[in-house]
């Protein structure tokens, strides 16, 4: 049982006192975005970038004069170069290049690399750092902030953003980068400072790589420097433990969602037919799955997820929570947000409203079993200046951690009463995570699973939350301004809901006109980049391409679900709507469509096969394995029970010879994305005899 002691410790003043032992070196600050220092014991300053940019003339001496030819720049120099002008798009392939100089096969180049590494100031190296920085620096990512699911790679070129397993290229890349330049650095004899080792704590939660981060952790004390952890040191690690960061979980609600059959219990009285029927739906939803988004690289019939979860043992949480008081960390508001949202990975309700709701702000919360409803009360006072002072860091907690155990009311009347007893506004990302874990719980899977579980009232969600969320979040005391992925989920609750007209309204007055206004960026940034005759597509291309096709994909979505939606009322197919509504749809928005449309009326079904100018994918026939997946506990017990299957003596036996469900060959339809030609280089003369075809490689291109 945890004592009241675990939330006693941490500084009592409003200031830390000055101390040898609780002032450190000084740091520069991220290239793009200043963080808020950790009140952690230890006083950090951060200098501004141009001190930084001060101390690369200074070491290496006017480095890079503009008369300077760019053929005597070493490898190392070309990425200083593009950390200096700010050119985002060359930062990491440079940044690639000059690590693979270092375990480069020539001898020569190798040596060279490691010596000018060994050479580079400690400041120089960590501003490198700062800048592959995947939380600080996001602009590096050109698919920032999107989800891609496994829908959109059959549509998009956004499949060549994302490997197997759903996790970005660039964070793979860069982590594998990261790992090279730490052994080269240590082997240089130079060590790295903590904050270095908190970038690469990030760059691994980015990558979704829980080893990796671990690793890290243990390089701190292998390599001296575990006296100087901080509270941010041990927050970024519970972070990349946890997945607490939407990069860390690449956007992806469903991935870290705490379903229902997660929270079944060997000792919990529910019938076993239940279970089994979750069972099934685990494995259909396996089998329809092509790729294994969301699991382990090194174990594909594993989530994620499942590395999360215990609540009791070394890898829980809890266990984690202990540790640190081991460790000497100071709690602050910060670490109080991850631990929330980490106790939340594991369900651990009772402890989310008692370690942190109420011993963290003596906020009582209460929530009724059999009819749902929840109370909220009581709340302390903090200091000016107390590390445990709440901003809008624990309005976002709140509704992350509640929002991913299905506790939707729990989180909405949490999140009001933190905004009025501590007079903070609530963000509009806070509201938007709010809608986005409505509508996530709301989804029929998830839902059949907590009806199978239990059916309580408090994790219950449907179209009428979301719908009194969004009435709360545009309403007059509140008035949030929706954004595009908002109106996108309100659109698609409103066609669950029947009520088309509004969706169809919602569609056309919100999600085409901002999609307009991306081609008018994209029409705009590749006309200035043919007047300037630029060799090569710029990155702030390459994220507008991408971005106006995810926009495309989600409102060719929304349209999608209004047709199988609309017609499958047998009201909507007797009247004008599946006559009128959709016919005319089709008519006003057909480059939103696929060139096959279906839909039913009260004749039978219709299909319609329309004819597409620039075409996003093909259909191909392939044969496919379906994904290992791992048996479940009770079925596993059933089977030794019937002598199937040898008995374990321990968990850890029966762990390394887990059985797996039979995998099944399936011959299947699938879509594949045509990739996109660009045309390379400045616009040719008119002369040229490959203008012609350059140009309509181009008009392609913009209509895309």
């Amino acid at each position: 049982m945890l004592r009241r002691q675990f939330l006693l410790r941490g500084p009592r003043l409003d200031r830390l006192p000055i101390s040898p032992l609780t002032t450190a070196l000084r740091i520069d600050g991220p290239p793009l975005k200043a963080g808020r220092p950790a009140e952690v014991g230890r006083r950090r300053w951060l200098a501004s970038l141009s001190s930084s940019t001060f101390t690369f003339t200074q070491q290496r001496g006017n480095w890079l004069p503009d008369e300077t030819p760019t053929s005597n720049l070493t490898l190392l120099d070309r990425l200083l170069r593009a950390i200096q002008l700010r050119e985002i798009g060359h930062v990491f392939p440079a940044f690639h290049e000059w690590v693979a100089s270092l375990v480069d096969d020539d001898h020569n180049v190798s040596s060279a690399a490691l010596q000018e590494l060994g050479q580079l100031p400690i400041s120089t190296f960590s501003e490198i750092l700062r800048w592959l920085d995947p939380v600080e620096n996001p602009q590096l990512d050109v698919a920032y902030g999107m989800n891609i699911t496994l829908g959109q790679v059959q549509f998009t070129n956004a499949r060549h953003l994302v490997n197997e397993f759903g996790v970005r290229h660039q964070h793979r890349y860069v982590l594998d980068a990261m790992k090279v330049l730490l052994h080269a650095r240590i082997g240089t004899g130079r060590q790295l400072m903590i904050c270095d080792y908190e970038v690469l704590l990030r760059c691994a939660g980015a990558a979704s790589n829980l080893n990796a981060a671990m690793e890290f952790s243990g390089a701190m004390t292998k390599n001296g420097v575990a006296q100087h952890r901080t509270t941010r040191t041990w927050n970024e690690f519970i972070k990349a433990r946890y997945h607490i960061e939407p990069v860390y979980h690449q956007f992806d609600r469903q991935r870290i969602h705490y379903t229902g059959r997660m929270s079944y219990k060997a000792n919990q009285p529910i019938p076993i037919h239940n279970i089994w029927r979750m069972e099934g739906l685990r494995y259909s939803m396996n089998a329809l799955q092509a790729e294994p988004f969301g699991r382990h690289p090194d174990f594909p019939w594993k989530e994620l997820v499942l590395q999360m979860r215990k609540k009791k043992g070394y890898r829980s949480y809890l266990e984690h929570w202990r540790r640190s008081k081991g460790f000497g960390i100071l709690v602050d508001e910060e670490l109080l947000c991850s631990t929330l949202i980490g106790l939340a990975r594991s369900g651990s309700f009772k402890h989310m409203r008692g370690v942190v709701i109420f011993r963290g702000f003596r906020i009582r919360l209460l929530e009724n079993k059999d009819t749902g409803e929840v109370t909220v009360s009581g709340g302390k006072r903090f200091r000016s200046g107390n590390p445990r002072e709440p901003t809008k860091r624990i309005l976002n907690a709140i509704v992350e951690a509640f929002g991913s155990i299905s506790h939707i009311t729990s989180a909405l009347k949490l999140l009001i009463y933190f905004s009025r007893f501590y007079k903070i506004p609530i963000p509009r990302e806070a509201w938007s995570n709010l809608l986005n874990w409505s509508y996530t719980c709301a989804s029929k899977s998830n839902q059949f699973q907590h009806r199978m579980i239990g059916n309580y009232p408090s994790g219950r969600s449907s179209p009428v939350h979301f719908l009194n969320i969004w009435n709360t979040m545009t309403s007059q005391r509140f008035n949030v301004k929706p954004i595009f992925a908002d109106y996108v989920l309100y659109a698609k609750t409103l066609m669950v809901s029947r009520n088309f007209r509004t969706a169809e309204d919602i569609i056309r007055d919100h999600l085409v006109p901002y999609y307009r206004h991306l081609e008018d960026q994209h029409q705009q940034i590749v006309l200035n980049e043919i007047l300037q005759e630029v060799p090569e597509f710029s990155h702030r291309r390459l994220q507008i391409e991408t971005q106006k096709e995810h926009v495309w994909y989600q409102i060719a979505e929304c349209f999608d679900q209004f047709f199988s939606i609309g017609s499958k009322g047998k009201w909507q197919r007797q009247n004008g709507f599946t006559k009128v509504v959709i016919p005319n749809i089709v008519a006003e928005f057909g480059e939103f469509l696929h060139d096959q449309v279906r839909y039913r009326t009260s004749q039978g079904h219709v299909h319609l096969k329309l004819p597409v100018q620039t075409p996003r994918f093909h259909w191909t026939r392939q044969m496919r394995t379906t994904l290992p997946q791992a048996r479940g506990g009770m079925e596993i017990r059933m089977m030794e029970m019937r002598g199937r299957l040898e008995t374990a003596h321990s968990f850890e036996e029966r762990e390394q010879d887990w059985p797996h469900v039979p995998q099944m060959d399936v011959v299947e339809q699938k879509r594949k994305p045509i990739p996109r030609f660009r045309p390379m280089g400045p616009a040719p003369e008119s002369t040229d005899v490959n203008a012609r075809e350059w140009w309509k490689r181009l008009e392609e291109d913009l209509m895309r």
